[in-house]
């Protein structure tokens, strides 16, 4: 794990949390394909909030607390939601989204504040390729796509099952990520991608504050990214680090089976699709 001083870090620390790690980004990193020239749109248009095709039944139970669960399977369009409260951000809540279909794809956004939100995928086999214009990465193969736009949430990305691609972009410094691969095959990106109000400035840059995550590879085969862009703002910005990938270890994560890969870069050069929510 490299140390990048522009995070005002100085060293690299990692306290072990459960069967996670708590980990201080170094040079990060996303499948390198993903990766082209896009300077973003400031002011994006805003999704229309608590709406979507993805949740078979949805219950609010409360101010911020969601409950939404899909049984589609195989469906002939992507699937989608947009979560927050209307007419106002989702605050201390909880959002628990439960996917049991496979061979989907899958494109969520979430704007919320001090939130937890917890997506668990049973199935396999997502897939967007079908799809032109569905949202995400253009031309990759992601089948599950998430923009988390937010301060202060703990966000669990949980994959039961195998044999995907997952594109997660999470706008800010303070949302911690975890991320338990049970399956195999599985290839899961987080990009951290620092943003003003309205995406006017994206990237801003991640130069204060901690990022932190938590992985653990429990099936085989499995590879976990993370990718630091750095922004408009950053006077000393660190020089790019070409992305690698390494055995997935502490601080960067727990592997509990076979050739599970921790891949990592640092660019200066934004995913395309990023700098706006999904599908808008």
């Amino acid at each position: 794990m490299k140390v990048v001083g522009w995070l005002g870090i100085g060293i690299v620390a990692a306290v072990m949390i459960g069967f996670g790690v708590f980990a201080m980004p170094g040079a990060a990193t996303s499948v390198q394909s993903f990766l082209t020239s896009d300077h973003g749109n400031p002011h994006q248009p805003e999704p229309v909030w608590s709406s979507g095709n993805l949740c078979s039944s949805i219950t609010y139970y409360g101010k911020g607390d969601i409950t939404c669960t899909s049984l589609i399977s195989a469906a002939p369009y992507p699937l989608w939601w947009n979560f927050t409260e209307v007419p106002a951000e989702t605050e201390h809540g909880t959002v628990t989204v439960d996917i049991a279909g496979s061979e989907d794809c899958i494109n969520l956004n979430f704007h919320s504040f001090y939130t937890t939100i917890v997506v668990e995928l049973a199935g396999s086999d997502y897939s967007c390729v079908a799809f032109a214009g569905s949202g995400g990465v253009p031309g990759s193969p992601s089948g599950v796509n998430i923009a988390v736009n937010s301060e202060g949430d703990s966000f669990s990305y949980i994959q039961d099952g195998s044999f995907y691609v997952t594109n997660i972009t999470s706008y800010g410094t303070t949302t911690f990520a975890s991320v338990t691969q049970w399956g195999s095959w599985d290839n899961t990106t987080v990009n951290y991608i620092g943003t003003n109000a309205g995406f006017a400035t994206c990237p801003s840059g991640i130069t204060a504050g901690r990022v932190a995550w938590s992985e653990v590879a429990w099936g085989s085969f499995d590879t976990f990214n993370s990718i630091f862009v750095d922004g408009t703002n950053v006077h000393h910005a660190p020089p790019n680090y070409g992305y690698s990938t390494e055995p997935l270890l502490p601080p960067d994560g727990n592997a509990y089976g076979y050739s599970d890969l921790y891949g990592n870069e640092t660019t200066q050069t934004t995913p395309v699709g990023a700098c706006a929510y999904i599908g808008v």
